[in-house]
């Protein structure tokens, strides 16, 4: 028993006629008979009667056709998830970001992608920098999106962007009809900091100490998008990276150039022990274009002192 001969005799019990099996099977009638005579001796039993020239499916052939149709169907599946896969349509990704990037800016990036490949599953993570890298490093995640670079054998690390932070402010505040905002323009400001364990905290203070500005944090938080909401609520000001805020509306919320400039870059790290999937490699692909729009001209040079 093989597959042709059981293709052979599912396009028959379809079709009812030889003629036509072998129609849709692209094959000669006297080769679909070579294959139905063949798949009945595997079978052990009769398949067909003649009446009146015609071959008529016998009881235990139409057992056999039940199983040989979850068989087909079975098959037929196979083929669409390998056209899935190879189209980078199906498939199963993890991605580990910086919150972030991950509370609110890729879900809302992501979403066309995901709208046109429903057979994709995606886990998105929220996490730390360090824990990403140690986490892609552990083959955990497929795709890790961090602030910090990680120099590891086992680890490929691509800047992806380098981004300015900028000021966040209420939009009624006073400083926000200015174009650019100062360090020094933040001297007395009640500030929203993020948590002293964040990676763009140490960047940010140093921005401070350069100016001789002492920073006056009111409120410390966790995550970049709680420091917005505070914000647009007329608390205090923050600074922080462009892509985040992005759902309050100018008369809630304000951004404004940062000066002196302060840079940060995004780190896109993957396994360099295990290939990335083809539906992995496409989602790669569109987080390079979303955040694009983030991209500072000239990404290879320092944050401006």
């Amino acid at each position: 028993m093989n597959i042709r001969q059981i293709e052979a005799f599912h396009a028959f019990m379809e079709t009812g006629s030889v003629t036509h099996a072998g129609e849709r099977l692209g094959i000669s009638q006297p080769a679909v008979s070579k294959l139905l005579k063949g798949f009945g001796e595997s079978c052990g039993f009769k398949l067909f009667m003649r009446s009146n020239g015609r071959l008529v499916p016998t009881l235990e052939a139409r057992l056999v056709a039940a199983e040989v149709e979850k068989l087909i169907a079975g098959t037929e599946r196979i083929e669409r998830v390998a056209a899935a896969v190879r189209n980078r349509e199906w498939g199963q990704v993890t991605i580990a970001a910086l919150p972030a990037l991950a509370s609110r800016y890729l879900p809302r990036a992501l979403s066309p992608f995901l709208a046109e490949q429903r057979d994709l599953r995606l886990t998105l993570q929220s996490r730390a920098s360090p824990r990403i890298a140690e986490l892609v490093m552990a083959q955990q995640v497929d795709i890790g999106l961090s602030i910090l670079p990680f120099d590891h054998p086992d680890v490929t690390a691509e800047a992806v962007i380098r981004f300015d932070l900028m000021c966040f402010l209420p939009a009624q505040h006073p400083l926000a009809e200015k174009s650019t905002i100062g360090v020094e323009d933040l001297r007395n400001e009640s500030f929203i900091s993020l948590e002293r364990d964040d990676c763009s905290l140490m960047t940010i203070d140093r921005a401070f100490q350069m100016r001789g500005v002492q920073k006056r944090n009111r409120i410390e938080v966790p995550m970049s998008e709680t420091a917005c909401s505070f914000v647009a609520n007329g608390i205090g000001v923050s600074i922080l990276p462009p892509f985040v805020g992005m759902d309050y509306p100018p008369d809630q919320l304000v951004r404004r150039p940062l000066l002196p400039k302060t840079s940060m870059d995004i780190w896109l790290l993957t396994s360099s022990r295990r290939p990335l999937s083809l539906a992995a490699q496409q989602l790669t692909e569109f987080i390079h274009t979303a955040l694009a729009s983030f991209q500072q001209p000239s990404p290879a040079s320092s944050p401006e002192q």
